[in-house]
C-alpha cells in the first residue's frame, strides 16, 4: 500500500525513485572521488556491476565511464 500511496503523490514508482537516488549518489561519487567504477557501484547500493551500468545509462544516457570523462573534461576547461 505504501507503493500505491507513493505513486499517487509523486506519479513515479518507488523503485524508480530509489533507482534515481542511487544513480544520483553514484554521479556525485564519480565526480568527487577517484574510486573505481566498481567501488562506486557498490557504494551506491548496487550489488551487481552490470546491473549498475545498465541502470546508470538508462537514467543518465551515459555509461559511468563516459560520465566521469565528460565531468573531468568540463572541470578542466572551465
Amino acid at each position: 500500500s505504501f507503493c500505491r500511496y507513493f505513486r499517487s503523490r509523486t506519479k513515479k514508482r518507488y523503485s524508480l525513485f530509489l533507482l534515481e537516488v542511487r544513480v544520483s549518489h553514484a554521479c556525485k561519487l564519480l565526480s568527487e572521488k577517484d574510486w573505481s567504477i566498481a567501488v562506486v557501484s557498490y557504494e551506491s547500493g548496487f550489488m551487481n556491476f552490470s546491473n549498475f551500468n545498465r541502470h546508470f545509462k538508462s537514467v543518465t544516457g551515459k555509461t559511468p565511464l563516459e560520465y566521469r570523462k565528460k565531468f573531468h573534461e568540463t572541470k578542466n576547461v572551465g
